[in-house]
């Protein structure tokens, strides 16, 4: 995704659903009921020692929404897989792999841009601030993303970073959660470029199962700072599946990306 976390974020206002089990299963105290969207770190709750989330989502975007793959006048529909596993109690692994299903480069006659695997990024999570209530939370999350596909991504270096994600339970319905994030960039140069990333989501549970979210980004690094909000409903058609679809408009004259995304997550 572009720049790691696809389609840079700063303060995201966002909404996740709650469980369709009964009140007692609740996404703040176990965290395996909520997912992190494309490319965004947003929860900071981990998956139990020998349980699994996977979660993909589908994706089109405009050519100014990833601009790691392509040029002026482009489009691409990708897939955003994330596999979640539980390592020790608050601690869980990623590994996830952006693939282009299609792409319509601005260059049509470069068949290569055309799909294949992107990147695959490898991440670990660290819930290390808990409330005995569960009402907030704080994690840490370093990770590496890696370029499968020079051609897509525009560069063989690794990209590197570190995010902090959070929760808070705002009482009756309400939610607030985040991440910041920082990153070093691949660079031709020997002077690698640092970007900054944020993103803060105000989500409202409207019943047991449903949830609309709105959210605002902002991404700070090479050049001016590129703004964002997002928006959309999560609902859990059970206890293992929860479904997400949203869309996320830039904000401004440097910000003119475009994306709506539709996910499934499942938890085993």
């Amino acid at each position: 995704m572009n720049r790691l976390l696809f389609f840079s974020p700063l303060f995201a206002l966002a909404v996740t659903a709650r469980a369709a089990e009964p009140a007692s299963v609740s996404t703040v105290d176990e965290g395996v009921y909520d997912m992190d969207r494309p490319g965004e770190l947003e929860n900071p709750f981990t998956v139990p020692p020998g349980h699994a989330e996977l979660i993909n989502y589908v994706v089109a975007a405009n050519a100014s929404a990833r601009e790691d793959a392509f040029g002026t006048g482009a489009s691409a529909v990708f897939l955003d897989s994330n596999l979640r596993f539980g390592l020790a109690d608050r601690w869980e692994g990623n590994v996830i792999v952006d693939t282009f299903l299609h792409s319509k480069p601005s260059d049509d006659d470069d068949p290569a841009s055309s799909g294949g695997v992107g990147y695959a990024t490898l991440q670990a999570k660290w819930n290390f601030l808990k409330s005995g209530s569960g009402d907030f939370a704080v994690g840490i999350a370093p990770f590496v993303r890696l370029p499968i596909n020079r051609r897509i991504g525009q560069s063989s270096q690794a990209a590197i970073g570190v995010g902090l994600p959070f929760e808070v339970d705002l009482e009756n319905g309400w939610e607030l959660d985040g991440s910041s994030s920082v990153s070093r960039l691949p660079s031709d140069s020997t002077d690698r470029p640092a970007q900054w990333e944020n993103q803060a989501s105000l989500e409202r549970a409207l019943t047991t199962r449903l949830k609309a979210y709105l959210e605002l980004q902002l991404q700070v690094g090479d050049g001016p700072p590129l703004w964002a909000a997002e928006f959309g409903l999560t609902c859990h058609l059970t206890r293992s599946l929860l479904v997400d679809v949203g869309a996320s408009l830039g904000l401004g004259r440097n910000s003119q990306g475009r994306l709506v995304y539709t996910g499934l997550g499942w938890n085993f």
